[in-house]
């Protein structure tokens, strides 16, 4: 038998959990960013983490801080976080780009498949589209929260501690070991497919 060979699925008295590999790499030549927001809806403050990489997994930058104070809206929110996270992959020299992200709605509205439901959320959007523009190529993907567990655990920084953090050469242990994660493959509870 061969060392280092990982099962596909096991079963422990927490239930089924099936191995699984989330990295989807982005085309070729790309970065790709990986964001998600947080939200304090009585504050009305936004929070965004974001993790840069390189096509081959490596990598680049990370930010975790704040996305804005004027969101009235999940909607409004993911935005603002969207457009801090491309400004920021901007600001790293980053000019192809495949963006992952949790929130349906947003890549809807960046790609005109929605209209904005009023002038605050146009402003917002037209917010996002200029940051947009700054980059010569962009893709989306919309991805869930277990495919983008280091960006979760960045935007609950921001949220719990309201400071900024910026890393572009050492890791946080839990940062590295989700990314290294991402790669490997980690274990997460299996789905009967019926059930999607």
């Amino acid at each position: 038998m061969a060392a280092g060979l990982i099962p596909k699925l096991i079963v422990t008295e927490n239930g089924a959990f099936i191995h699984k590999i989330v990295r989807k790499p982005p085309f070729t030549g790309s970065w790709k960013l990986n964001y998600v927001y947080a939200y304090y809806q009585t504050s009305r403050k936004a929070f965004v983490g974001c993790v840069i990489r390189y096509e081959n997994a490596a990598f680049k930058a990370l930010f975790s801080g704040s996305a804005g104070q004027e969101g009235r809206s999940t909607t409004d929110a993911t935005l603002m976080a969207l457009s801090t996270a491309v400004g920021f992959a901007a600001s790293r020299g980053v000019e192809f780009l495949k963006i992952e992200g949790e929130n349906k709605t947003t890549f809807s509205l960046v790609t005109y498949r929605i209209p904005p439901s009023d002038a605050v959320t146009q402003d917002l959007l037209h917010r996002c589209l200029k940051e947009l523009d700054n980059l010569k190529r962009v893709e989306f993907r919309q991805v869930t929260p277990d495919t983008n567990e280091a960006a979760n655990i960045l935007a609950r920084m921001a949220m719990e501690t309201e400071e900024s953090l910026f890393l572009a050469d050492n890791l946080l242990p839990e940062i590295a070991a989700s990314l290294n994660a991402d790669v490997n493959g980690r274990y997460v509870p299996w789905v009967h497919p019926h059930n999607l």
